[in-house]
């Protein structure tokens, strides 16, 4: 998870576009918005992966898409040659980013966890955490030693060979997971099916809840260093200021490990997003470089909803029987709003749109959101959520 695609691509994406464009003088809201399109197509992989890490679990997957992974990103610094093949590589990149999402590792451990399931997903997603922090200084560095196409190839063969190493000597299914491998078996197994999930309303509220959530929350994340360059910081200073969503964002994980096993998760979630509606507020009154800061550790803590509570509140709704298919299309409708996000956002960056119509748009969307967490009830996580 550490090597997860937020980490890898998404969080660094912002600190690569500025020097793709200085360096080949490609268009600059065509090298932004690329990341919404493949995102978008490789979104629709997601409810694949999810069958497959029912049927054969974790482990496989990372064995082989470790490797995958870190081939796609490092196509997108030694093949692209245009706007359109940087694109298109990076919707390739996207569709072999498989070992780089968290589905198959939260059905991993939603089999192996369940009184204390939600601190193992919130340490699990911690890591990522870390990863923001991490890789978007890496990616600088990279950058400014190696130049950005160099770059994207060592970031390549390192994201591979960590996930590939780690799923070798560490990681396991969990029993639960293979026992519901067969039809047959399956129905010793506890919760809904996807047919019987797409049946109910909760079902459809929570795909919209975090598709919102992820659109406006992760798609400021990826464009926020090119908000830092608009505001005079230079691509160290960026990454550093960026390094603060990453720090952020791990203590907002751990925090939501902690109390999703004990308090009602949507009304946590709630919590959780409204504190990141202060990040869009400072953006929106001050330019200072602590005003800045401020606004990156509120819009770090805010992330941590997107995929930790939706892995944790989909186990909680439709049960373990199917449940990397549920949260596959669950992470489909999460992968769209982090597509269109990214898009959306770094078009209108681009494009000399308002900050305040941006910055007042997203904390709209973002209470639409909590007013759809607030018709949520306990008997919408019948599988074992407390009062």
């Amino acid at each position: 998870m550490f090597c997860g695609i937020p980490a890898v691509v998404y969080y660094t994406f912002g600190v690569f576009v500025p020097e793709i464009i200085a360096e080949t003088r490609w268009s600059a809201p065509a090298v932004a918005a690329a990341i919404g399109p493949a995102a978008l197509i490789a979104s629709l992989t997601a409810p694949v992966i999810g069958r497959l890490s029912d049927k054969f679990g974790v482990r496989p997957l990372a064995l082989v898409g470790g490797p995958a992974f870190g081939l796609g990103i490092a196509l997108l610094g030694w093949a692209s040659s245009s706007p359109n093949t940087f694109s298109v590589l990076l919707a390739v990149m996207f569709v072999l980013a498989f070992a780089g999402s968290p589905i198959s590792y939260a059905q991993a451990l939603t089999g192996w966890f369940d009184k204390r399931r939600g601190l193992a997903m919130g340490i699990m997603f911690c890591t990522g955490a870390i990863g923001i922090a991490v890789w978007p200084v890496y990616a600088a560095g990279l950058i400014a030693h190696l130049g950005w196409r160099h770059a994207y190839m060592a970031m390549g063969a390192t994201a591979g060979s960590v996930i590939f190493l780690s799923a070798l000597f560490l990681l396991r299914n969990a029993p639960s997971a293979q026992t519901a491998a067969t039809p047959e078996q399956q129905g010793q197994v506890s919760g809904l099916l996807v047919r019987e999930a797409l049946r109910t309303t909760r079902f459809w509220k929570t795909a919209v809840i975090f598709l919102l959530l992820s659109a406006v929350l992760g798609g400021m994340a990826v464009e926020f260093p090119v908000v830092l360059r608009r505001e005079g910081a230079d691509a160290q200073a960026a990454a550093a200021i960026m390094s603060v969503i990453g720090i952020s964002m791990f203590a907002g994980r751990l925090l939501l490990g902690f109390v999703l096993d004990r308090w009602f998760a949507p009304h946590v979630t709630i919590v959780i997003a409204s504190v990141s509606t202060l990040s869009f507020i400072l953006l929106m009154t001050s330019t200072a470089q602590i005003a800045l800061t401020a606004s990156a550790a509120f819009l770090g803590f805010g992330i941590g909803t997107e995929y930790a509570v939706a892995a944790y509140m989909t186990s909680r709704e439709f049960g373990f029987r199917s449940y990397g298919a549920i949260y596959g299309l669950i992470t489909l409708a999460t992968s769209i709003g982090l597509s269109i996000g990214p898009a959306v956002i770094g078009v209108s960056l681009a494009t000399e749109v308002p900050d305040k119509l941006i910055f007042g748009t997203s904390i709209a969307v973002l209470l639409v959101s909590v007013l759809l967490l607030l018709t949520l009830r306990r008997k919408d996580l019948p599988y074992g959520q407390g009062a």
